[in-house]
């Protein structure tokens, strides 16, 4: 079979440093941002010009920190415990880990970076092409969701900082109490274990987090600087 090369156009800039704790589809953490770096050959006015035009883009990436690939896939929307074929999900864990997500635009610096948000991607992702969503041909009013339409509907969990002091809520600010929430309300803890009583720890922007699930709530237990 015929193998085809690709080369980056830039990188992503994101506050994710480990897979724990990103959102496990785009969107749902809205406050979260991030950048992409184009290379100096594709950073121009001329590749960029309208961009400005769209609300939100395509952004083609390589899962880069996925090393290997399976012909079936445990989807933490059915708990970690079922197979479905991995071309019937969005796992990174594919024979060409290709990753896809549709981002909001925030605005285009004067070097021709682009300031994005509600992204779900890993920091340093490199960034293969860029094209803008358009909801008159990419949002399709009659499709369905295959199997996921038999799935419980996800809800957001309250998260708790009530063991936090208020000095450090102070220091958090609002802005990364936000991204903390939304990172943290859907559950991120790994479809394969659901134990209780463990605590994790996952990096946002420059905190370290540690949390853990207990009576239908994220408890977040420290913050400290990363």
């Amino acid at each position: 079979m015929k193998s085809f090369a690709l080369t980056p156009i830039g990188h992503i800039e994101t506050p994710f440093t480990q897979k724990l704790g990103i959102p496990r589809q785009p969107g749902l953490a809205p406050s979260i941002k991030g950048k992409v770096i184009l290379n100096k050959e594709f950073a121009r006015e001329d590749t960029l010009r309208e961009i400005s035009s769209f609300s939100h883009l395509w952004l083609f990436y390589w899962c880069h920190k996925s090393d290997s690939w399976r012909e079936t896939i445990r989807p933490p929307r059915l708990g970690g415990k079922k197979k479905i074929g991995v071309f019937a999900t969005r796992s990174p864990h594919r024979p060409n880990p290709i990753g896809l997500s549709v981002v909001k635009l925030d605005k285009v610096d004067a070097d021709n970076n682009l300031h994005i948000s509600g992204l779900d991607i890993l920091d340093g992702t490199p960034l293969f092409d860029i094209k803008p969503y358009l909801p008159m041909w990419d949002s399709l009013e009659h499709a369905n969701n295959g199997w996921i339409d038999q799935t419980k509907s996800l809800e957001p969990m309250i998260v708790c900082f009530n063991l936090i002091t208020p000095e450090q809520m102070m220091d958090l600010g609002e802005e990364r109490k936000k991204a903390l929430e939304e990172t943290l309300c859907w559950d991120p803890r790994p479809a394969y274990t659901k134990d209780e009583n463990r605590a994790f720890i996952h990096q946002v922007y420059d905190l370290e987090v540690t949390w853990k699930w207990t009576a239908e709530k994220i408890v977040v237990l420290s913050l400290n600087r990363a």
